[in-house]
């Protein structure tokens, strides 16, 4: 009788946790959807504005202050959280209408952590030059690699982030474009994201802005 108890409450507690855990999926999804939403007006708001240098990708280039880092520099945050290759395609037009001097990339990593996989970022990434060399032909292109993750992050491991920045390598070559190897200087000896650039294994602390500074400084 009381075994059968205790397989009971087990049950139900595993019911109910499975529960909370799709209901706060959801919320934490639609609180995302949300956040997009919100910057998405704003860009779109601001989308005549002209500025020289334009910063453009998911969370990792959102989170940095830019204008803070790069004090004297004419330039505007274009990140957004959870944007894969698509999403970036999807909004490129608000990028054009500012006709940006300068424009550095970085996407892709979230198309690996939703496993779309690297042959689709590539696919995206070809459209997305294609828009570019047509719509914006007196920017300034700069490639930025796709960073390294390390094993705080429990969503991928780094088995295709090499692949897919040789191929953007291989992109930025023959389009004429400046590719910045971020990712040599992020890694470990391993090829993992150094511990001390981040506090959850993708996103970055300051130290991992002040180096990406480091090596974007001279273009600016």
């Amino acid at each position: 009788m009381v075994k059968g108890i205790a397989v009971t409450v087990l049950v139900t507690a595993v019911a109910v946790a499975g529960i909370s855990q799709h209901f706060w999926t959801g919320k934490k999804r639609a609180m995302i959807d949300g956040m997009t939403e919100r910057r998405l007006s704003q860009f779109e708001a601001l989308a005549a504005t002209h500025s020289a240098v334009a910063f453009v990708g998911d969370s990792i280039t959102e989170g940095g202050l830019w204008s803070e880092w790069l004090p004297g520099v004419d330039v505007i945050n274009r990140g957004i959280s959870g944007n894969t290759t698509q999403d970036i395609l999807d909004r490129m037009h608000q990028i054009v209408s500012v006709q940006p001097d300068k424009l550095f990339l970085m996407i892709g990593v979230n198309d690996l952590n939703k496993r779309l996989g690297a042959a689709v970022a590539l696919a995206n990434y070809t459209k997305l030059f294609d828009l570019i060399d047509a719509q914006l032909p007196n920017t300034k292109v700069y490639i930025q690699s796709v960073l390294p993750v390390n094993a705080v992050w429990p969503l991928i491991d780094n088995t295709h982030i090499p692949t897919l920045n040789a191929a953007l390598v291989q992109h930025a070559d023959k389009r004429g474009y400046r590719y910045i190897d971020l990712h040599s200087v992020f890694a470990d000896a391993e090829g993992a994201l150094k511990p001390a650039l981040s506090n959850d294994g993708i996103h970055l602390l300051a130290p991992g802005y002040r180096l990406w500074r480091s090596q974007i400084i001279e273009f600016l």
